[in-house]
């Protein structure tokens, strides 16, 4: 069933595009041995190679069609991702990247980032400030 994105980019193609883009796809997805040529597309579809060319390459419209397919074909295997994945975490020795992967897929894991701003201003740190103070208490007691 195509989402509403694709059904809008649906109506910005010819069939024949449409088709094309069906059909990368399908061969993207075919293991080596069974994969179609770029000329054997052009020619199934009716098409010089150069069109199949310009449309995969600079056709913004086709691009972004061919990816919504892609999408959709990779998230019927969704299940069987997480299937590896929990192998990997499950095996005899489980993966730390299969660990850290599952954690942030769930927000249970995030990046930690620290930004430091090095202005020149001459920070100091808690132990220096309580060292001037302590000099600043002596002066004072000093002139008493």
């Amino acid at each position: 069933m195509a989402t509403p994105r694709q059904r809008e980019l649906e109506a910005k193609l010819t069939v024949n595009q449409q088709k094309a883009a069906l059909m990368l796809v399908e061969n993207d997805l075919r293991s080596t041995d069974e994969k179609m040529t770029q000329e054997e597309i052009a020619t199934e579809l009716g098409i010089d190679r150069s069109t199949l060319y310009l449309w995969r390459t600079r056709n913004k419209n086709f691009i972004d069609y061919k990816n919504e397919i892609s999408d959709d074909f990779l998230s019927e295997h969704r299940s069987k991702v997480y299937s590896q994945l929990l192998k990997l975490i499950n095996g005899s020795q489980p993966s730390v990247k299969a660990i850290d992967l599952y954690l942030k897929r769930f927000g249970l894991l995030t990046e930690k980032q620290v930004i430091s701003n090095d202005d020149g201003s001459g920070t100091r740190s808690n132990d220096d400030l309580a060292k001037e103070l302590e000099e600043l208490d002596e002066l004072l007691n000093d002139e008493k």
